[in-house]
């Protein structure tokens, strides 16, 4: 047991140090090109659970919540099975990153209305949804200031932002394999944090001032993914 362990151990370092190479801010093609692989490397329980725990930071009572970059539906996926009564909408910029959303949710027998759309001009009207989540998508934003007003916009007062996020600072390949040891994972979290390194990583610091930037009150910042990732959330004022 003990040289199974190690040899994991191992495996991860050996991914973890591979995080180089230049990775560019993903059009809607990239997305579509790739959209199978990142189906299936996140369908793994470390990522299924850090999607869920979004519902952590929704208000109780969220009839209509909205998924930024919904990707194949996992987040979707996750979420509803916490929050039943909840009707969703997911967007992306990628139509087979849709289609497999549509296939997921359909096996999973989860209604969702799915759209593709554009973070920084979203298609609904001021204050239509209790929530608007994200999952591993606003550090890809050109624009995270814009995205997170379109955000602030389309909620009702009282309503809640969430989104899972890559963080800043090391993170052992100990402490990767705690958080677990599906190959599907390991190997998503080498491309996951050069990617982020490229674009953007989130301290509780810098995400809390985006998220106040957009105007956005009782922040809440807290760890997902053993430290790979933070969730960062807030509150759209108005409403009590």
């Amino acid at each position: 047991m003990d040289g199974e362990r190690i040899a994991g151990q191992s495996a991860v370092r050996s991914l973890f140090a591979s995080e180089k190479g230049p990775f560019s801010m993903a059009s809607p093609r990239l997305f579509d090109l790739g959209a199978d692989l990142y189906a299936a490397y996140t369908d793994n329980a470390p990522w299924r659970a850090s999607c869920a725990a979004l519902a952590g930071h929704l208000p109780a009572d969220a009839r209509r919540v909205l998924d930024l970059g919904c990707g194949p539906g996992t987040t979707i996926a996750a979420l509803a099975a916490v929050m039943p009564e909840t009707r969703w909408v997911g967007g992306d910029l990628s139509g087979r990153m849709l289609r497999l959303a549509k296939w997921r949710l359909r096996g999973a027998g989860v209604a969702a209305q799915l759209t593709r759309l554009d973070a920084l001009a979203l298609p609904l009207a001021d204050a239509s949804v209790d929530g608007v989540v994200g999952h591993s998508f606003l550090y890809l934003v050109a624009d995270e200031h814009r995205a997170l007003r379109e955000a602030w916009r389309v909620l009702r007062p009282g309503g809640r932002v969430a989104c899972m996020e890559p963080a800043a600072g090391y993170v052992s390949p100990a402490g990767i394999w705690r958080v677990g040891r599906d190959p599907r994972f390991l190997f998503s979290i080498p491309p996951w944090r050069a990617m982020s390194r490229r674009h953007r990583r989130y301290t509780p610091a810098s995400f809390a001032r985006a998220l106040r930037a957009a105007g956005f009150g009782d922040i809440r910042c807290t760890p997902a993914l053993g430290g790979l990732g933070i969730i960062g959330s807030g509150r759209r004022g108005g409403g009590d």
